[in-house]
């Protein structure tokens, strides 16, 4: 049963994001064809901005999800309906003081681009529509929550990809029409408000107990919320410093053109990242189900199974974008947007560790284990900022990437290793190490041969043939012997053959 709500989830959440990543592109060459390189660079710059805000949220939805997993495990209602209630009044808490903060901010926003913007409109009404549409989302989260928690995200999916199919198809005809870039935001905040409304109407119908008074949540299943959430906080402001500072400081030290320039190759990297991401995701609430129902041993071969899936997925994405994105972006707008190999490098390092990551990352949140490394963030704030900003100045946007590149290698990726390792599985790193590190090695050999062949290749079909030609063969020959390997091969098997006995 897992493993059928998990490939429904991954399933559907993977043909939405198809349609979606067509519109994508159709409405960024659009936009770009239609106002230009400053103009992504304020939405670049300003999503940023909001998504600092969002500190403000403290990690209490990751606490909230995983006081979840148990009474819904239990089919406890009158708990669910009390996590819930409680849930309600601090988004909406949340909601209310990110308007206030992200209202005061606006005096200060010049200060954070460097030169003049020369664009037609007031830059404080730009921020205000993404700060409208940012906050929209916290008064309706806990019936999001409930839903996806329950193992049918497919749900929230299919409303979103609606949604924002509808809305993309809108913005696209306001800016080929008029040309119009607040005409553009205001589509988009009544996207996020239709879509929120049509999920809280779902909730309330699957789930038709959690609009009946609830019992107030017990003092010490608050006071267990809040030490996760006195934890998570740290979490959460390591994660928006670190991933939210590319985008400001590259506006600061380098200009918003750039800022607009980069935007893009984050726009193609981050749709490559949600399709590699779908099987975390989708998958998501099943890890928290494994952890509280399988023993340790069992929850370590599901860990190493996904992250085999994961680095074949992004492992093969990795060698494509190393080959294709510089190619891609002459080919969709023009030689003028376009940014250095070595650039193009390290954002596809920084996307294939960030990828091997996120699993990790899943697994400790789904079994509430947020203590052991509270404080790293701190580390990795005070690092990435500082070798960030002493780069730039140097080297401009690479030192950026370098900066935040250096931090999920050296300060990361080992850290949260040991913790997963240690507290879930009782098991020494030294077996995922090697596993690791061989799957690193097949990659560069994938990389290096692939980047060499594609020399002598002009044509972008035929770059992508050999990548995937290339990636396949070196992964064959170093994977299928291995158990993950023979895993998969029986339940794709399984599938082709209509048999319904699921492998878990």
């Amino acid at each position: 049963m897992r493993t059928h709500k998990s490939i429904k989830n991954v399933g559907i959440m993977l043909l939405t994001q198809l349609i979606t990543l067509v519109l994508a592109f159709v409405s960024r060459t659009v936009f770009i064809k239609t106002l230009g390189a400053e103009y992504l660079g304020l939405n670049g710059l300003f999503s940023n901005i909001l998504n600092a805000l969002s500190l403000a949220e403290m990690g209490i939805g990751t606490a909230i999800a995983y006081a979840l997993y148990k009474p819904i495990a239990e089919n406890d209602t009158e708990q669910i309906k009390s996590i819930l209630a409680f849930y309600r009044k601090c988004y909406f808490s949340i909601g209310i003081f990110i308007i206030a903060i992200g209202c005061l901010i606006i005096p200060f926003l010049p200060y954070l681009i460097k030169g003049e913007v020369s664009v037609p409109v007031n830059i404080h009404n730009v921020y205000l529509c993404f700060l409208a549409n940012s906050a929209i989302t916290y008064f309706f989260a806990h019936k999001r929550t409930i839903i996806d928690e329950t193992q049918n995200k497919y749900l929230t999916t299919s409303v979103d990809f609606i949604i924002n199919t509808i809305i993309s198809i809108i913005q696209i005809i306001i800016l080929w029409q008029f040309k119009d870039y607040m005409l553009f935001l205001f589509a988009k905040i009544l996207g996020t408000l239709v879509g929120s409304i049509i999920i809280l109407i779902f909730a309330n119908r699957k789930f038709p107990y959690i609009i009946e008074k609830a019992v107030v949540l017990s003092s010490s299943a608050k006071k267990k919320i809040w030490s996760n959430v006195s934890i998570l906080f740290f979490h959460k402001f390591g994660g928006v410093v670190i991933l939210g500072s590319d985008f400001l400081i590259i506006s600061a030290f380098v200009g918003i053109e750039a800022v607009g320039i980069y935007s893009n190759y984050t726009l193609i990297v981050g749709t490559i990242t949600v399709f590699c991401n779908l099987f975390v995701m989708g998958a998501n609430a099943s890890i928290g189900n494994a952890i509280a129902t399988l023993s340790k041993k069992e929850v370590y071969v599901v860990f190493r199974r996904m992250a085999f899936l994961i680095f074949c997925t992004c492992g093969f994405s990795a060698v494509c974008l190393v080959n294709l994105l510089n190619p891609f972006v002459e080919l969709w707008v023009g030689k003028d947007y376009l940014l250095s190999n070595a650039i193009v490098y390290v954002i596809v390092a920084n996307f294939f560790f960030m990828q091997n990551r996120w699993l990790i990352l899943a697994f400790r949140s789904d079994a509430g284990i947020f203590r052991p490394d509270m404080y790293k963030p701190l580390i990795e704030v005070v690092f990435n900022l500082s070798l960030s900003i002493f780069l730039v100045r140097i080297y401009g946007v690479l030192g950026v990437l370098i900066g935040t590149l250096a931090n999920t290698f050296f300060v990361c990726i080992w850290v949260e290793m040991y913790i997963v390792h240690k507290y879930i599985f009782a098991i020494s790193t030294a077996g995922y190490l090697k596993m690791y590190a061989v799957q690193t090695l097949a990659l560069l050999i994938s990389c290096v041969l692939a980047i060499y062949i594609n020399n002598f290749i002009e044509p972008l079909v035929g770059k992508l043939v050999i990548s995937i030609l290339v990636t396949t063969i070196v992964y064959l020959l170093f994977f299928f012997r291995t158990e993950e390997f023979k895993y998969f091969g029986k339940l794709i098997f399984s599938f082709l053959s209509n048999k319904s006995k699921p492998y878990t």
